[in-house]
């Protein structure tokens, strides 16, 4: 392979920029690298929440819907306000697939289950959603059984019991931590758990009156909702009585997975969904009729309620049609987002285009392991910039968000610590080898993990904008023009980041992506 004078853009994942205090670890932590990085080369800021990038003003920005943003070069309108519309202009009443699942039910006499997370965070499914379901369930005369994933990661801990005020508790089928079924780390035995309470093979039989008392017993022993071992109920009468037959998912009935962000819902979805499904036994569910909100892969034989934009021109494309070579690294906890989501939810790599995969710790105390995956993958990004084999690497660091969804301060400290260590080591490679690299995020979570109001943990993302650095031999010294107030004003959006990559490179910016290159930004 020729050698390549290579583009590297590291996305650290949850970095955002937030205030100099102890609410911030990376602030408290004072990175040296990040010290020099301001010091020597130009740094800006850009909005990665709300409108900016597809969402609602104000709506807290996700992993998937940043790295789309990133690859695409362009606003998309997300999935959560796009459904939102569709209820509001009664449209959603109307959707063909959703109107289908209820007939399906109606005709064999049978029930429709909503299956999803129960979350108020709408990072990946929203309660507005479901109740508009269960009003289109009712409209259409079709009995429904809920069955909820419970957050505690998205949303804060211990909230749920004021969620469950929100949906009539005679419809709750099943309750299931979203460890177990929104597992997207190939913990297939975590997900047979789920699949298994769902179908009413297995899973605590409880009583609905017994809720409380269960999750505080899970509160008591210091987890959160997130780790609630299965439970179904019946779905008549409120009680565990009958053997929790009418909680299942049976045959003849119909199934909607009300999740609209793909990636942790799609293992579930896998196993009622997937033609040839072979990860563990399935349950004889003749002529279920299954249904996903959005498209979660197309291995998928369920139709879609609300099929994605489409994204004809994101980055990986452009670069492919120029004969440029790519490389993407993550661990598999983030490997979908720098392929999958970074190229437009296209499923295979582009021409020119290489993947690796660096297996995700298997714990389930991320909090022990704030190194997690890093080091691994700063090797083999230096060994492509070394080799200058590929004219654009892509790499993601998951730390920050991971470590900060657990509530650990400390271990958000530590990551703080790894990353800089782990960019320190990139750095002085991509000097020496006159190496371009971009540093930016896909949302804001690591910089908050205090509230500001009350000083309790947070482990949810937030809307802090997120920096952009840029570093090479022709920007060292020069500033963007809002360098000094990085959290007040901010220079541009995620969009803009493709865009900035392809005046780098040289190459022309296709009409499809809206964003703007940051480069003219800079103090001339």
């Amino acid at each position: 392979m020729t050698a390549k004078k290579t583009v590297v853009l590291i996305i650290l994942d949850g970095w955002g920029l937030g205030a100099e205090n102890e609410s911030n670890p990376i602030h408290m932590v004072n990175p040296e690298t990040f010290r020099w990085l301001a010091d020597n080369y130009p740094v800006t800021s850009l909005q990665a929440s709300g409108i900016s990038v597809g969402l609602p003003w104000g709506e807290v920005g996700n992993s998937e819907v940043g790295h789309l943003t990133i690859g695409a070069g362009k606003v998309i309108y997300q999935y959560y306000p796009r459904i939102m519309m569709a209820i509001e202009d009664k449209s959603f009443f109307d959707n063909k697939v959703l109107k289908d699942a209820c007939a399906h039910a109606k005709k064999n006499g049978t029930a429709i289950n909503f299956a999803g997370l129960f979350s108020k965070a709408n990072v990946h499914a929203a309660i507005n959603h479901l109740e508009a379901l269960l009003e289109l369930a009712e409209r259409e005369g079709v009995p429904a059984k809920l069955h909820l994933f419970a957050d505690g990661k998205d949303s804060p801990p211990h909230t749920i019991l004021e969620f469950l005020k929100l949906v009539p508790r005679e419809k709750i089928a099943t309750l299931i931590g979203r460890h177990y079924a929104m597992n997207r780390s190939d913990n297939w035995l975590l997900t047979q758990k789920a699949y298994e309470c769902l179908t009413g093979q297995s899973g605590q039989l409880a009583d609905r009156n017994d809720i409380e008392k269960i999750l505080a017993g899970l509160f008591a022993r210091n987890q959160s909702e997130e780790h609630l071992p299965p439970l179904r109920f019946s779905s008549e009468g409120g009680s565990a009585s009958g053997g929790g037959e009418d909680s299942k998912i049976g045959p003849g009935e119909s199934l909607v997975f009300f999740n609209f962000r793909e990636d942790s819902i799609l293992q579930i979805a896998q196993a009622f969904a997937k033609p040839g499904f072979d990860k563990f036994p399935r349950a004889p569910l003749d002529d279920l009729f299954v249904a996903t909100f959005t498209r979660y892969s197309a291995e998928l034989s369920s139709p879609v309620a609300f099929p994605a934009e489409s994204v004809d021109a994101p980055l990986g494309a452009v670069l492919a049609d120029n004969g440029r070579t790519q490389l993407r690294i993550a661990e598999s906890y983030k490997h979908g987002h720098v392929t999958f989501f970074f190229n437009g939810h296209r499923e295979e790599p582009f021409p020119g285009e290489y993947r690796v995969l660096i297996p995700s710790l298997a714990t389930t105390r991320t909090e022990e392991h704030p190194e997690l995956q890093a080091a691994a993958i700063t090797d083999r990004l230096l060994e492509a910039v070394q080799n200058r084999e590929f004219d654009f690497v892509l790499a993601n660091y998951s730390n920050p968000d991971t470590l900060a969804h657990t509530g650990n301060y400390q271990a958000c400290l530590e990551a703080v610590r790894v990353i800089d260590r782990e960019i320190g080591r990139v750095l002085k490679v991509a000097i020496q080898t006159d190496t371009t690299v971009i540093i930016t995020s896909d949302h804001g979570n690591l910089e908050e993990v205090l509230s500001p109001t009350t000083g309790q943990i947070e482990t949810q993302h937030d809307a802090n904008p997120v920096p952009l650095y840029l570093i090479g031999s022709a920007w060292k010294g020069r500033k963007f023009f809002n360098w000094s107030h990085l959290t007040s004003e901010t220079t541009g959006i995620l969009a803009d980041i493709a865009p900035t990559v392809l005046e780098i490179m040289g190459l022309p910016k296709p009409a499809e992506m809206t964003g703007r290159s940051l480069l003219k930004d800079l103090l001339r």
